[in-house]
């Protein structure tokens, strides 16, 4: 079966807005069972709207239509894609009842444009909103079905689960699409593709596919079965042949997965705590942390020692050698890292610094990152050189400091 979704709105084509509902839809939509093979953007207008559904009934058994369901002067989809159906629009009761309730509690009458909301098209099955007041719908028209749902991706999200159960009944897959996601680091796109070229040239079912992410890089391994069963039984048998190739890379599962979520809770696990010293990153290391839930449990905090005389005062306070502060090296990151394991009083202390530019220092290219973790037991140090605009540094510094982390608590 196939599935096609247009989306409606100048804003998206202007750049006003990032169309994050495909998004959601397409993976919505694949995990049914459909096929997408088009997708379109379509402007605030009639005419256009009429031929993008005209193209998208040729192609496809699902058109998926998202946004223009609110109440302006622009909002067309309804209007539109009743002419286009030949059909009449009416007001569904209950969502006109919604609409009262609301603005009731506002102490406003319902406005007529307002109205538009409860709008549906004859013959359509209507779908509440549960999130805001536009109602969706499903229609049938020539053996094409027609799935309208609003623009706000809260409301869009909660439109579509309403239709859930009624796109399963109308349109029975006999197939469905499961995804695993892996995320590596240490490890480039090309590279990762080069390791896996066996795999990716004789895939069939699962398939495999990998994506460029900010100094790591991500997996998909996607199976096509009739059962949850079969499809995890596909989708372990491949995600086996990878970690064979490259599971020393490996460092979790999740599209979005972050490496501060995976250290987190291998913290909590170990009941162990950390503390942290940036130089290079500037806090954002911290910043990330600290975004977790829970992690205050593990994190105590830490010191952006961007300055020579910030290290000098830390390693003083610490009492280890100030002279470690003169120069960026191996022998500075790991007194550091130690430093703020013991002002701190943590299990792990971690450091970051290295050269984020424009200039060397020390002999140090631009880029340079050097990583330190310190435990009870020992401390370890690693350097990298990461080649790119400074932003990108500071995120590689991040992402590689809390991965040797990783790896030493997981030792």
């Amino acid at each position: 079966m196939k599935a096609e979704i247009i989306a409606v709105g100048t804003e998206i084509l202007l750049g006003q807005i990032v169309n994050t509902n495909a998004t959601y839809l397409s993976e919505f939509l694949s995990h049914l069972g459909f096929d997408l093979y088009h997708q379109q953007v379509v402007g605030d207008n009639e005419g256009r709207l009429l031929v993008s559904l005209e193209e998208a009934s040729k192609r496809a058994d699902l058109v998926v239509v998202c946004g223009g369901l609110g109440p302006t002067e622009d909002d067309l989809t309804k209007q539109t894609t009743a002419k286009f159906l030949g059909k009449e629009l009416m007001y569904d009761d209950e969502a006109m009842e919604r609409l009262e309730v609301f603005f009731q509690h506002s102490k406003r009458g319902v406005t007529e444009n307002n109205k538009r909301q409860a709008l549906t098209i004859e013959g359509s099955t209507t779908l509440q909103n549960p999130a805001g007041l536009a109602c969706g719908l499903l229609a049938e028209h020539k053996g094409v079905y027609y799935l309208l749902l609003p623009g706000p991706p809260r409301e869009m999200k909660a439109v579509a689960k309403e239709g859930l159960p009624l796109l399963k009944e109308l349109l029975p897959n006999d197939t469905r699409l499961d995804s695993t996601y892996l995320r590596f680091m240490g490890i480039g796109e090309s590279f990762l593709a080069e390791k896996l070229d066996d795999l990716i040239r004789h895939q069939t079912n699962p398939t495999l596919a990998t994506y460029a992410k900010s100094n790591e890089v991500m997996l998909r391994i996607t199976a096509k079965s009739t059962t949850e069963k079969e499809a995890q039984l596909a989708l372990d048998s491949m995600e086996q042949l990878v970690m064979d190739e490259v599971g020393e890379f490996f460092y979790g599962y999740g599209e979005e997965l972050t490496i501060e979520e995976v250290v987190v809770d291998l913290l909590k696990q170990e009941k162990a705590t950390l503390s942290v010293v940036e130089g290079v990153s500037g806090g954002l290391c911290q910043g990330r942390l600290t975004d977790i839930k829970g992690s205050s449990q593990v994190f105590k905090g830490g010191v952006v020692a961007y300055s020579l005389e910030t290290k000098r005062q830390l390693l003083e306070f610490a009492k280890e050698d100030q002279q470690a502060a003169e120069v960026l090296n191996q022998v500075q990151v790991e007194s550091l890292a130690k430093a703020i394991r013991q002002v701190m009083k943590t299990d792990y202390g971690l450091a970051m610094i290295g050269v984020g530019g424009p200039d060397k220092v020390d002999n140090k290219e631009v880029g340079s990152v050097l990583l330190s973790v310190s435990s009870k037991e020992r401390t370890i140090s690693h350097e990298l050189v990461i080649k790119r605009e400074r932003d990108y540094i500071k995120d590689g510094a991040v992402k590689h400091g809390l991965n040797l982390l990783r790896k030493e608590i997981m030792k």
